[in-house]
């Protein structure tokens, strides 16, 4: 390596030192190390598979934003009071009660999941 060389890495050298002198600098190299088996080991499966679970998390997301804006916007055009008529009116629509069995369904399958996934008492 000649002169000019050395003197293009000196100031990459002096900002390695301190990731160098306090062991950081691994913390990088095993990153890149993981980065690099989690590619070898993504294969087509695995990238569809994760891309449909994207696909259905932003679905979600956008369907969830776009009721609550809609929903928001209709409270705003209909400026009648919110009393228990009007809520039991909403309550017999089948689209609200399928609604709130979908909700309902959802908290149910998560109570299940943390009850079984719950540690014996005696531990």
């Amino acid at each position: 390596m000649n002169a000019s060389e050395q003197a293009s890495l000196a100031p990459l050298l002096d900002k390695l030192q301190p990731l160098l002198a306090s062991g950081r600098l691994d913390n990088v190299v095993d990153l890149l190390s993981l980065l690099s088996d989690l590619v070898d080991i993504a294969d087509n499966a695995l990238v569809e598979k994760l891309s449909g679970v994207f696909e259905g998390l932003v679905t979600a997301g956008w369907e969830g934003g776009m009721a609550l804006k809609m929903a928001h916007t209709e409270l705003q055009s209909d400026p009648s009071p919110a009393n228990f008529r009007s809520l039991y009116a909403l309550l017999r629509q089948p689209d609200t009660l399928l609604g709130l069995m979908l909700v309902l369904r959802t908290l149910q399958i998560i109570g299940q999941r943390v009850r079984s996934s719950a540690l014996p008492p005696d531990v």
